[in-house]
């Protein structure tokens, strides 16, 4: 009996040891989320601007963040591209942070806040970033690097949908990697493993942020295009517009109605926030002036562009919800000179139609459409 007391009492503190590399370094990001991701999320919780978000995983990278942060944003933005400029300016007396992704999808639209909420760190306030591509259910819809498991964990356990694509997972089962010799292994390799080579995110000094030839990742998730796409001859800008306006409409083809199972989601996503006490802002980023007329010209095609619209505000007045933007640019007095391509908008454009969030969400009642 000595005997094993003295083994244990000589295997525990390895033991500890091991757990604790384990736990800090974390190569697969299992507790702290993935390596590059990771040290992007450190930088952007410390304040600063980095570059390399383009080559860095932006749905792994706001898990990091979300995971790190020690207190939860007030204000949470989602949407795609065309919704992450909406930066801390917006926020008014209130923490805000953007977590938009590139090419975000109906998947992404509903994991960019689940993310944020089983970590205990649900916002006062959602602005959702609406694309109408979300309630397309064609599969091409779908962007590869969204998660698709996460997205039916949320809908199955959160928003009560039976579905038969997702297994729960048992919560604590990422715990026993601590105690694994082989994690354990891997963890000291990655730690001294030769990182010279690699292209890492980097800060930016603030003065420097908007003369880089690349997009800038900022502290509170939203992005700095590159100085180049911001301040090209706007001509080149609607050429841009009037190719896209001319080729097949990114994800609106096919789109004969909008999905059922989709938008009985997005109505009990509605309500489950709701009930959390969340308030709730539509934000419908608009097309190109070519965009819409291009659309409008062959409304058999793109119908669904239109009903979507017309679902969102039907939505709005159904639930009490605030709507700010619209697909059309002529509802919301923009032109082609408030444009930077066919989709997306300049950030001065935005706050057009997009007021301050203040210290009360309804306050926004008087500018919505």
């Amino acid at each position: 009996m000595l005997k094993l007391i003295v083994k244990l009492a000589m295997f525990i503190p390895l033991l500890a040891v091991m757990m604790y590399v384990s736990y800090r370094v974390d190569p697969s990001g299992l507790f702290w989320g993935a390596g590059f991701e990771r040290q992007a999320s450190e930088y952007m919780l410390a304040g600063e601007y980095i570059s390399g978000y383009e080559r860095l995983d932006g749905r792994a990278l706001n898990e990091a963040y979300a995971k790190n942060v020690e207190s939860r944003p007030q204000i949470l933005i989602n949407g795609s591209s065309r919704s992450m400029l909406i930066d801390s300016s917006f926020a008014e007396g209130k923490t805000l942070y953007n977590a938009g992704n590139v090419g975000a999808d109906v998947y992404d639209f509903f994991t960019s806040y689940y993310i944020f909420s089983r970590e205990g760190k649900e916002p006062e306030i959602f602005v959702m970033g609406i694309d109408p591509w979300i309630f397309n259910d064609g599969s091409e819809n779908i962007d590869k690097r969204s998660d698709k498991e996460l997205y039916f964990q949320f809908i199955g356990e959160e928003l009560g949908f039976e579905n038969q694509q997702y297994e729960k997972d048992n919560p604590y089962e990422k715990y026993l990697a601590l105690i694994d010799p082989s994690y354990f292994q891997g963890s000291v390799a990655y730690y001294f493993k030769d990182k010279s080579a690699e292209v890492s995110p980097q800060p930016v000094p603030k003065d420097e942020i908007y003369n880089q030839s690349e997009i800038i990742k900022c502290p509170d998730g939203s992005i700095i295009y590159d100085v180049y796409f911001r301040t090209r001859d706007q001509q080149v800008a609607d050429w841009d517009a009037l190719t896209a306006a001319n080729m097949p409409l990114m994800r609106l083809v096919d789109f004969e109605q909008l999905s059922a199972d989709y938008t009985r989601q997005f109505e009990k996503f509605i309500e489950y926030l709701q009930n959390k006490g969340i308030s709730i802002i539509f934000y419908l980023p608009p097309y190109h002036p070519y965009i819409i007329e291009a659309a409008l010209a062959d409304y058999d095609t793109y119908h669904s562009l239109f009903d979507v619209e017309l679902y969102l505000k039907d939505m709005a007045d159904k639930y009490d919800i605030p709507i700010y933007g619209s697909y059309n640019p002529y509802a919301v007095n923009l032109t082609n000179t408030d444009f930077m391509d066919g989709l997306h908008l300049r950030q001065d454009s935005i706050r057009k139609i997009l007021p301050v969030i203040g210290e009360e969400s309804n306050n926004l009642e008087e500018n919505n459409i």
